[in-house]
């Protein structure tokens, strides 16, 4: 039936054609911003993720920032402590031939001032945007290393650095802390069980040279004593308990070889110390005056000054050992952190990013089909103007 006051054919053919106009528009955003999820309203749980992993990575990408600013801190200081080992060599060398009869000691205690105001100089020198891990400035520095992302947050994960003062750390005292715990895995056990049994007979303590000793009278206890590089002394010791932890003051049966666990007492003294280039209380950069202090003769031996070299070298070395594996640590998160914001990048296209070619492909599908809904949309009005020839009109 038609009707002058209801155009059914005309109204469904509109309503095709706004249909048709929504997908158009939508479709043509798609292509001239990339995306199929421009906004929450688009998809509010793809939206919500994707902004989550646009702030993760923002923040892992200034956590690579920060990471690339203490390799600088550390590289400065990698660079200071190679001049300073070359100083110390330099400085062995002439201790060496100060050895030597008929040695010219003047002539060599005026090549150690100047050795020792390059040891000042290279260590003062190791500054990076105001941080000298060497100038005993600076005690334990926490490193931005990257970014652990949470439902509640996340949190910052840091590389810690504990710097060493080579100059200006002000002389510390000896300090004294213990530790218990027990131990219980059979191979541990068994391990020192046999060390009771047959403990080395060093008996001189020094760095990599432990002193061990079992004492068989009382408790069966293990006594290791071990010495590091700054002269900081561990004493371990290690106590037999049977399965009620009863020790052998109690258990007179109780040896290490039946002890079901170990009690463990540990005490670690931290020597007197002042700073890596002061060894056997001779200052190799020779003092903050305007004489050197670091001068052979009768006061300081040759040997002696050399012994305070060698250790100094050696510790100064450690210390290089130990700036480059966190140097390490920082180029394995750096590497692991890129790879992250890769992936995070990767995850937000996968949700967002639009098909550009299925959306070119639509949207020259979705013109014809406009085109198509004005051409029908015409052809429905014009059922009015048929209405009228029928009256003669």
């Amino acid at each position: 039936m038609d009707s002058i006051l209801n155009n059914s054919a005309a109204l469904s053919a509109l309503q095709a054609l706004q249909m048709t106009q929504q997908s158009l528009a939508t479709v043509q955003n798609q292509v001239s911003t990339g995306l199929s999820v421009a906004s929450a309203a688009d998809n509010s749980a793809y939206w919500s993720i994707a902004a989550q992993l646009n702030a993760d990575s923002g923040i892992v990408t200034a956590s690579n920032d920060a990471l690339s600013e203490g390799q600088s801190v550390l590289a400065t200081a990698t660079s200071a402590i190679n001049s300073v080992i070359t100083t110390l060599n330099s400085m062995a060398t002439a201790l060496t031939q100060a050895q030597n009869p008929g040695a010219e000691i003047g002539d060599i205690n005026t090549s150690l001032a100047s050795l020792g105001r390059q040891l000042t100089d290279a260590v003062d020198g190791a500054s990076f945007n105001g941080l000298n891990v060497l100038n005993g400035t600076q005690n334990t520095l926490s490193f931005v290393a990257g970014y652990n992302a949470s439902a509640t947050g996340g949190s910052v994960n840091t590389i810690s650095f504990a710097a060493q003062a080579l100059t200006g750390a002000a002389a510390s005292t000896p300090t004294t802390t213990t530790t218990q715990s027990t131990i219980t895995d059979p191979t541990t056990i068994t391990n020192l069980a046999a060390l009771y049994a047959s403990p080395p007979t060093n008996t001189t303590l020094s760095y990599g040279n432990d002193v061990i000793t079992a004492s068989t009278t009382g408790p069966a206890a293990l006594t290791v004593k071990s010495e590091d590089l700054y002269g900081n002394v561990t004493t371990t010791s290690y106590t037999a308990l049977d399965a009620s932890g009863n020790n052998s003051a109690t258990d007179t049966s109780l040896t290490f070889a039946t002890a079901s666990s170990l009690a463990v007492s540990s005490t670690t003294t931290t020597a007197a110390t002042s700073n890596l280039l002061t060894q056997g209380g001779i200052d190799l950069t020779g003092g903050t005056g305007a004489t050197s202090t670091f001068q052979i003769g009768t006061t300081i031996t040759a040997s002696a000054a050399l012994a305070s070299v060698n250790q100094a070298l050696a510790a100064v070395t450690n210390y290089s050992a130990e700036i480059g594996a966190t140097q390490d640590r920082m180029t394995a998160a750096t590497t692991f952190n890129s790879a992250l914001t890769t992936n995070y990048s990767n995850g937000v296209s996968g949700l967002v990013d639009a098909d550009m070619n299925e959306a070119s492909t639509r949207l020259q599908a979705l013109q014809t089909q406009a085109q198509l809904g004005i051409q029908s949309l015409s052809v429905a009005n014009q059922n009015a103007q048929l209405i009228l020839k029928l009256f003669g009109l």
